[in-house]
C-alpha cells in the first residue's frame, strides 16, 4: 500500500503507511491526540494552550495573555465542523482566515494556532507544523535539504497548506489507502491519520539530532 503526498505538485510516495501509523502510537503526539478538552468547542480559553505542550509548541506568557484579551475576536461558532475532506473552498477560506488571525497575535504563529484549533475541530483543522508541513511537506528541496523551522504567519501560505492537504485527502489514488488506514485507527479523523503518517515519514527521513 502506498500514499501519494504533495497535492499533485510534488510527488512523494510514502510506502507502507500502516507501519508508520502503528509506529506513531509510541510518539508523544499520541498523548496530544488522546487528550479530551473540557473547554467549549466554540470558545477559545487560555487553558486551551496547555495541551499543545505535548507536541512541542513553544507557548509562553504572551500567548496566554493574547488569548485572554483577544479570543473574543475569533468567530469560533462560524467555523465549519465538517471534516476537511468534505469542506468547500469557502470553508477552507474561513479556516485560513481564522488561523492567520490567531497567527498574528503575540506569542503565536500558524503552528501554535493550529495546534490549539485542532482540538476544537479535530476533523477540520489540521496541524500546520513549521517543520513537518511548511518546512518539509511543501518544500521541494526537502529531504535533500533539511527542513526549516521558520514560523509562518502569511494567510496565503496557510491557505495553500490547507489546499495541499485537502487534495491529498481527496485524490482518488489515495482513497483505498485512507479507507484501510481508518480501519486501523477508527477513533481518529482523516486529518489526524494524515498527520500521524506524514510525521513518522518526516522523522524517519529527518530524525531529531540528540
Amino acid at each position: 500500500m502506498t500514499l501519494t503526498f504533495g497535492s499533485e505538485r510534488l510527488v512523494r510516495m510514502v510506502h507502507d503507511p500502516v507501519t508508520l501509523l502503528l509506529a506513531y502510537r509510541d510518539d508523544s503526539g499520541t498523548d496530544y491526540l488522546n487528550f479530551e478538552p473540557t473547554t467549549p468547542v466554540d470558545a477559545l480559553l487560555p487553558e486551551d494552550l496547555a495541551v499543545t505542550i505535548l507536541i512541542n509548541s513553544r507557548v509562553g506568557p504572551r500567548a496566554f495573555q493574547a488569548v485572554q484579551s483577544r479570543a473574543h475576536e475569533l468567530d469560533m461558532p462560524g467555523l465549519t465542523r465538517l471534516p476537511l475532506e468534505e469542506s468547500s473552498e469557502s470553508d477552507r477560506d474561513d479556516i485560513a482566515d481564522a488561523v492567520a488571525q490567531m497567527a498574528a497575535w503575540p506569542g503565536f504563529a500558524a503552528s501554535v494556532a493550529t495546534k490549539v484549533l485542532h482540538k476544537k475541530r479535530p476533523a477540520t483543522i489540521p496541524i500546520l507544523d513549521n517543520q513537518a508541513i511548511f518546512g518539509a511537506y511543501m518544500n521541494p528541496a526537502w529531504p535533500e535539504r533539511a527542513s526549516s523551522a521558520e514560523s509562518v504567519y502569511n494567510r496565503i501560505r496557510i491557505r495553500e497548506a490547507l489546499e495541499w492537504i485537502w487534495t491529498d485527502l481527496t485524490t482518488p489514488e489515495n482513497q483505498a489507502a485512507w479507507a484501510h488506514l481508518m480501519t486501523v485507527e477508527p477513533a481518529r479523523s482523516r486529518i489526524e491519520v494524515f498527520d500521524m503518517v506524514w510525521w513518522m515519514h518526516f522523522r524517519r527521513l529527518e530524525p531529531v539530532n540528540v
